[in-house]
């Protein structure tokens, strides 16, 4: 295709994203209107003290971070001479996410959870602009050299996931292990997105927040609806206390502290990707993804094909939708984080895997199959384990595997 046509599909892809907007706006706009004839609409209630969860020694000790430009609050856990462990929360969200994993991991390593710029009390630039995964991973890059470390385990959930991926490409030096919570690729991600129409149905919200002011407004009206919905799930399986939900409250408490997490949501690349566009290069570091398998608008099916970018790669299916299973399944996903980050960097992910430093071409083909035909099952057998080593040319190899197993299992699955 050529650059005028490219440019025309990018120029009517990015009318669709504004139409999809708009189209969403409304329909919240309409859904807040009926609330208010209603009577559904509650008050704000004053929050001028954290409440006590949020100040709790367990959690560690709160510090704060001067960059070039803009200053980040963190909370540090654990051995400051033990391995490095930062991790990255989504949005919206704030450090106060990791509390079930601080306590837990902070016995074997140095643990700080991050407040992302805009989020919690990190600084709030006014620009949306400056808060794009690269300048959040150049924060992220200069927290881990300032805190004298060369390199860092990275554990991400939702949104926190594209930067990882992205110091992963771009800052490889300082990534020791990366550990993923409902993460898939984001080039997988833009590609189920624009599969089928349905996806932008499921994935409403993304567009929606492009709009300006009106998501803060939403998001802050009738005392923070937009917390009691992020919650809800967490609040009627009982996985989170009432201290917890005004938690968030106190830390959203204000309009304009909804600003900075809607615009890390502003950032994500929603793109149609092309047939000329290049595949993303292939990362190097050890990864461990653990995702839901119940989430109508990231299907458990996005973690297996982001192995194909991964040379390594460990899959972990959770109940539920993914997003928070940090905190509603705490113990598998501790568990599952503290074995990862406590194995041998380089240890051998399948017995079809050579030893030495270039496998043999059977092997690699084997391996590859055996891998794509248990990400077939991987929703009833737990961790899946991927070495990624299939030829492009060779591919038909496993297609096939995946259609034998598809046959015999009964299942159908979309590749």
């Amino acid at each position: 295709m050529s650059a005028a046509g490219r440019w025309v599909r990018a120029g009517l892809h990015i009318c669709l994203e504004w139409l999809l907007a708009l189209v969403f706006g409304a329909v919240v706009v309409t859904r807040l209107g009926w609330a208010c004839v209603r009577g559904a609409v509650r008050e704000g209630r004053m929050r001028d003290a954290p409440p006590p969860c949020l100040e709790h020694p367990a959690l560690g000790r709160h510090k704060f971070l001067k960059l070039q430009n803009v200053k980040l609050h963190y909370v540090e856990a654990g051995n400051p001479e033990a391995q490095l462990v930062v991790m990255l929360h989504g949005a919206p969200d704030f450090w106060f996410t990791w509390r079930r994993q601080i306590t837990t991991l902070s016995h074997d390593f140095c643990v700080v959870a991050l407040d992302l710029r805009g989020c919690g009390d990190s600084d709030s630039p006014s620009r949306c602009s400056q808060y794009t995964t690269s300048i959040i991973a150049r924060d992220v890059a200069s927290l881990i050299t300032l805190l004298g470390r060369d390199k860092a385990h990275l554990v991400c959930a939702g949104t926190g996931g594209q930067v990882g991926w992205h110091m992963c490409y771009h800052h490889p030096q300082l990534v020791a292990k990366m550990v993923l919570i409902h993460a898939p690729h984001p080039y997988v991600i833009r590609q189920h997105l624009n599969a089928r129409w349905t996806n932008y149905l499921k994935s409403w919200y993304l567009y929606f927040v492009r709009l300006p002011l009106l998501p803060e407004w939403a998001a802050h009206f009738s005392d923070n609806v937009m917390v009691d919905q992020l919650l809800a799930p967490l609040v009627a399986a009982k996985a989170v206390t009432g201290d917890e939900v005004d938690a968030y409250k106190f830390t959203f408490s204000r309009r304009e502290d909804w600003r900075g997490p809607l615009n890390h949501l502003r950032q994500i690349d929603l793109s149609k990707v092309e047939k000329e566009e290049p595949q993303p290069d292939v990362i190097t570091k050890p990864t461990l993804l653990l995702m839901g398998d119940a989430d109508p608008a990231l299907p458990l099916d996005l973690a297996y094909r982001s192995a194909e970018y991964v040379e390594r790669i460990t899959v972990r299916p959770v109940p539920g939708r993914g997003y928070l299973s940090h905190v509603s399944q705490a113990p598998q996903v501790n568990e599952a984080i503290g074995e990862f980050l406590r194995e041998m960097p380089w240890r051998p992910l399948s017995p079809l895997e050579s030893s030495s430093s270039s496998p043999s071409l059977m092997s690699r083909v084997m391996g590859a199959s055996l891998a794509v035909v248990s990400s077939t099952v991987g929703k009833t057998t737990g961790a899946l384990e991927i070495t990624r080593a299939l030829p492009s040319g060779l591919k038909t190899v496993a297609q096939g595997s995946i259609k034998l197993a598809e046959s015999k299992l009964g299942l159908e699955y979309d590749y």
